[in-house]
């Protein structure tokens, strides 16, 4: 049975425009976050609490009265006295528009130059949400652009509280973005051995493809992911991934928490992986070595390639003797098995 039953999420993927570019991966990306937070094994959410809004063409939708609607629905639980909540996931993919550092508009289909407006204010969503009181964590996680248009502004939502409610000041918020303000994010064919376990030869936003490697265990830390852990990660990973695809995407983070680290998931065990390293020439005497500067392995390469279990870490490799000239390799946990040539 699922653990977290008093979790929620509303969950969004907007891939067709009438008066924008049609995307390829934000469908596809809503869907692996929802079947990550329906997961037993790791969201752990019932999927009757979770609402999954997909992109269609004809007719050409999710609108924002849709949107607002499965919000209501949450809220709705708990004004009847039937449902406890803790914590809050909004997740959304698409074209989104930069509005100022801390505010973005998250760009809706019927959008045009004329329906300029047609999105959604992330701030004024993610204060409502505060301030109906519900909730004891609102986590926001934004795959979209963030440059900036002439005369853009993201629409407030449709629900609303009478008042703030008193358990409001209690509520920590955490907004993961994709891009820093007036700045793109990307969506690419990730290859094998760009650090994806997701559909590798398929379009995906790089934002989530680091995102959902993080969340499955790559950004934990002493066996969980945290809010810490996975900024971390983030940070590091996401700009390695876009450099892949030859692109730049350095992710913003914005909290309002008080100084309080969240665990997101734990449970996870220190995992083996088998590094393979095959080898261009023989006659060498080659040295693996872990980040503390420990020998892992000093062997000559006749065999042709070494099989070394190791763990999520940073390695370095080198000719005997010249350290000076050693390569990095980068576990980050997301594979079984980690392919290098040296």
């Amino acid at each position: 049975m699922p653990e977290n039953n008093n979790d929620f999420a509303v969950v969004i993927g907007v891939s067709h425009y009438k008066g924008l570019t049609k995307l390829q991966g934000p469908d596809d990306d809503a869907q692996k976050f929802y079947n990550w937070l329906t997961n037993e094994s790791e969201g752990g959410l019932p999927s009757e609490n979770c609402h999954l809004i997909l992109s269609k063409e004809d007719p050409l939708t999710p609108i924002q009265d849709g949107i607002d609607t499965a919000f209501a629905e949450i809220l709705e639980g708990f004004r009847s006295g039937g449902k406890e909540g803790r914590r809050l996931y909004f997740y959304f993919s698409g074209h989104g528009l930069g509005i100022d550092w801390n505010e973005t508009a998250l760009v809706l289909p019927p959008w045009t130059d004329i329906l300029r407006n047609y999105a959604l204010s992330s701030s004024g969503y993610l204060k409502t949400l505060i301030q109906c009181g519900y909730f004891k964590e609102v986590f926001f996680f934004l795959d979209c652009c963030r440059n900036r248009m002439v005369g853009v502004n993201g629409a407030q939502p449709l629900f609303a509280n009478i008042k703030p409610a008193a358990g409001t000041a209690e509520c920590v918020s955490y907004v993961f973005s994709a891009t820093e303000f007036d700045n793109k994010a990307f969506e690419a064919v990730i290859q094998p051995g760009n650090g994806s376990l997701l559909d590798n030869n398929r379009t995906q936003g790089l934002f989530t493809t680091s995102l959902m490697n993080g969340l499955k265990g790559a950004a934990a830390e002493n066996g969980k992911v945290t809010t810490s852990s996975l900024t971390n990660y983030l940070k590091l990973h996401l700009p390695e991934l876009a450099r892949s695809v030859q692109k730049i995407q350095i992710p913003r983070f914005h909290s309002e928490s008080g100084g309080n680290e969240v665990t997101i998931i734990d449970g996870f065990k220190p995992q083996e992986i088998a590094l393979k390293i095959s080898f261009k020439g023989n006659n060498r005497t080659v040295i693996l070595e872990d980040s503390d500067l420990n020998i892992i392995k000093e062997d000559k390469t006749e065999n042709g390639s070494w099989t070394v279990a190791v763990k999520k870490s940073s390695y370095a490799i080198y000719n005997k003797g010249e350290a000076d000239l050693a390569r990095s390799i980068r576990i980050d946990g997301t594979q079984n098995e980690v392919h290098y040539e040296f």
